[in-house]
């Protein structure tokens, strides 16, 4: 009452005073894992972003988060090493097949998976619906420009690279507590890259069969300083200058390695290095 009225139709006013819908509130997830010695991502083969889930009126954040994993990877559970709260951000969510849309407040999370566990359900990548197809995507060739991402996705990612990148700078063990648990290196085994192959006819829609998977091998905890230090620099980018004798003097006064009388080659790097690394076993949790 007593507000001016427009005869401005609807379809033509101006953003700026419009509203949305409604307030969504949303869990985005932005997944990290590494596969010969390089950061990968994990995102949505399409402008909406890295994977996300509508947060329902009867659960939590987390739980949403939990759900957004139990979803694209084939063993969630148990399978996150580090899990980074990088706070909230706002954001436009589009409904697939609809007209809804609105504001998003979106909780990101920066997650490093446990080593040997960032397979995708089957058939992920070759969704019906293309705003659930999901694949992994080189970091360094989305820094480099190679891989280009939504304009609304890119503050996402930048985040949570910037939360992953400070926290493995003040706490290296992580990397060694990563190495401990990895008992293989490796993205293909000549093959070809494993979403993109041939998956046994599996249905184009059906992504919680998983009996064509066989649950990865942890590590005995064993490691060189070579490989720690190939795996520190994987997270950062390649012209990031990284002083090798300080790392490896910090990994050392963990106090968490235990010298071994044996030397080994580098995981993933047997044929191209000429050389093996004396080894050490992480005796850390």
């Amino acid at each position: 009452m007593g507000l001016p009225v427009s005869h401005q139709p609807i379809g033509i006013q101006s953003e700026q005073g419009t509203t949305p819908r409604r307030l969504i509130v949303t869990a985005g997830v932005v997944i990290f894992a590494i596969r010969e010695w390089s950061l990968w991502v994990l995102l949505r083969d399409s402008p909406w972003g890295p994977p996300m889930r509508i947060v329902l009126g009867t659960e939590s954040v987390t739980d949403a988060v939990d759900r957004t994993l139990e979803a694209v990877l084939a063993r969630p559970n148990c399978a996150s090493l580090l899990e980074l709260k990088a706070g909230w951000q706002e954001q436009q969510v589009y409904v697939w097949g609809s007209a809804e849309q609105g504001a998003a407040v979106s909780l990101i999370h920066c997650m490093l998976l446990r080593a040997n566990h960032d397979e995708l359900r089957p058939n992920l990548d070759r969704q019906s619906v293309p705003s659930l197809r999901v694949g992994w995507r080189s970091v360094a060739k989305i820094e480099m420009g190679q891989h280009a991402l939504d304009p609304e996705v890119h503050p996402v990612v930048d985040s949570a690279l910037i939360a992953l990148r400070s926290h493995i700078q003040r706490d290296p063990e992580i990397v060694l507590r990563y190495l401990g648990d990895m008992s293989k290196m490796g993205l293909t085994d000549g093959k070809g890259d494993w979403w993109q192959q041939d998956l046994n006819g599996y249905a184009i829609n059906e992504t919680s069969d998983l009996s064509m998977h066989t649950d990865s091998p942890s590590g005995d905890g064993t490691l060189t300083l070579a490989e720690a230090a190939l795996l520190y620099k994987a997270f950062f980018p390649p012209n990031e200058q990284i002083d090798l004798s300080n790392l490896r003097r910090r990994f050392l006064a963990t106090n968490q390695l235990v010298a071994l009388d044996e030397e080994r080659p580098v995981r993933g790097k047997e044929f191209d290095w000429r050389r093996v690394s004396k080894a050490y076993r992480y005796t850390g949790s």
